[in-house]
């Protein structure tokens, strides 16, 4: 049975943008493969209070005028329900929007394709997509910096936090195992394949992890088909040609504003697939394994599982990053409201959790019946 979830629209002369987003939704459902695992209700209608919800106020000519639209947008929020407003520009933002959700963050409604894009921020808030977006930026200095470099701003501008070793490790810290800890907590590989990339020790160990440990990962091919990284020829790549590339003050090779333009979007879309993609995997293998000993498994939202065994229950999340004390949280929470005598696990995908991080994460687990569990070890548990 699916696991429901359920978006309310507000509106009353934007129906060509409801349409617009039901069908994005259902489009986006299907190109992640969560069309049969995921019902998600795009409805104007009364919400059940027990399925989880966000709402989104698509703002036209009569919106600011309707008492009614304000009512309900006020209701939403009383209960505690994200409400995004959707606009044509956000700089008429206070001009156009109901008090009630003048407070909020906009989404502006323009440029190709806008129904894609709020359609993923919305199942981002319901998590059934990745919020928590994340890229590692692979590539060469000598011949990728200046693109590593503006791709990096531009991700930043799209809500990613993307990483490149040239900001993000500090001065002196060990940089081999600063980056093994940020491929472990990013999930999420973009490799910049320039002519030099394949000359790289530390490129092939930064993709060869990301294959053996089966992140998302998306190849920004350079012009001239340059050689690629031994074990990523199959893989896929966005091609740029040579009229998608330009040089910065400094002589680099960067992407012309289209290109780059493109190149977010492709990130987007890979990252979205990728994450999702990972954490079916995870699920899955709990499954697999609970079944195999003879348990029920039933699925819950943010992808957990409901496990039963005849004298034992146990409540099962996944995180496919290094485990964080908001993973734990969200397991606790949900044993808590299904079962509190419930046992819970989480499970993750860091083969080595420094000590650092794991002597934060049992203080935060003492005296709780929690525990972490390496996905290659879900099958000796039960």
């Amino acid at each position: 049975m699916p696991v429901s979830y359920q978006i309310q629209v507000i509106q009353v002369d934007r129906e060509d943008w409801l349409a617009d987003l039901s069908s994005a939704v259902e489009n986006e459902l299907q190109s992640i493969g969560m069309h049969l695992t995921v019902a998600v209700d795009v409805t104007e209608g009364d919400l059940d209070p027990l399925v989880p919800s966000v709402a989104v106020v698509l703002v036209g000519p009569a919106t600011r005028g309707s008492k009614e639209l304000q009512e309900v947008i006020s209701e939403a929020i009383r209960v505690g329900r994200v409400v995004i407003p959707v606009l044509e520009d956000l700089t008429n933002f206070h001009e156009v929007v109901p008090a009630p959700v003048a407070h909020a963050n906009g989404f502006e409604w323009s440029g190709d394709e806008p129904e894609r894009r709020l359609a993923r921020v919305l199942l981002e808030e319901l998590g059934i997509e990745d919020r928590d977006r994340r890229v590692f930026i692979s590539h060469k200095r000598a011949d990728g910096l200046g693109a590593a470099e503006q791709l990096h701003d531009k991700l930043t501008h799209h809500r990613f936090v993307p990483f490149i070793d040239r900001f993000d490790v500090p001065p002196g810290d060990d940089v081999q195992a600063h980056i093994a800890d940020a491929l472990e907590a990013y999930a999420f590989l973009l490799l910049l394949e320039t002519p030099e990339a394949h000359s790289s020790k530390w490129v092939f160990d930064e993709v060869d992890y990301a294959l053996s440990h089966q992140m998302g990962l998306r190849i920004l091919q350079w012009p001239g088909n340059p050689r690629p990284i031994p074990g990523s020829d199959d893989m896929p790549r966005i091609a740029l040609s040579a009229a998608d590339m330009t040089t910065d003050a400094h002589g680099y090779d960067i992407l012309t504003p289209t290109a780059l333009d493109r190149v977010i979007d492709e990130v987007e879309k890979a990252h979205a697939h990728g994450l999702v993609r990972r954490r079916r995997m995870l699920v899955r293998s709990v499954e697999d394994a609970a079944r195999i000993a003879g348990a029920t498994c039933i699925p819950l939202r943010d992808w957990s599982l409901d496990v039963k065994f005849p004298t034992l229950r146990s409540i099962v999340g996944v995180t496919p990053r290094t485990p964080a004390s908001e993973d734990l949280q969200r397991v606790d929470q949900a044993r808590t409201t299904i079962d509190p005598d419930a046992g819970a696990m989480l499970v993750h995908t860091a083969r080595n959790l420094r000590d650092n991080t794991r002597t934060h994460l049992e203080w935060i687990i003492h005296g709780r019946d929690l525990r972490l569990i390496p996905d290659n070890a879900i099958g000796a548990v039960w």
